[in-house]
């Protein structure tokens, strides 16, 4: 997706199965320095990025210094990660660029990956 994608109204719930073949049609292809990953873990089953130049979002709380995982407040702080990486005068091309951008609003640790995991940026709220 891009920022000037439309996207068609929906109420339907996923079919992972059904849906994959047509969303690696359309994305298989597609060319990208940086693929930024806002999705839950219910949508990530439907298309696997390339590991390579993709960085997950993942959204967490510290409780009592400890990580901890949030479900109930995820979707409201990927919004809202997406909507200050838009509002940058930079457009991220690699994982340290991305994490330099959100760490301007958010506090966040970005993990390296490997040949079969994407980096990840750790956001916390």
């Amino acid at each position: 997706m891009r920022p000037l994608d439309p996207i068609e109204p929906y109420k339907e719930k996923i079919k992972n199965k059904k849906m994959a073949a047509q969303v690696a049609d359309v994305l298989d292809d597609a060319e990208s320095e940086l693929i930024i990953d806002c999705r839950s873990s219910t949508y990530q089953t439907v298309w696997q990025s390339p590991v390579a130049i993709t960085v997950e979002i993942k959204v967490f709380t510290k409780i009592d210094g400890e990580k901890k995982v949030i479900t109930h407040m995820s979707k409201k702080t990927r919004g809202e990660v997406t909507h200050h990486i838009l509002k940058s005068t930079k457009i991220p091309s690699n994982p340290i660029e991305l994490e330099a951008i959100v760490s301007q609003q958010f506090d966040c640790e970005l993990l390296e990956g490997d040949k079969k995991n994407p980096w990840v940026l750790e956001v916390y709220c």
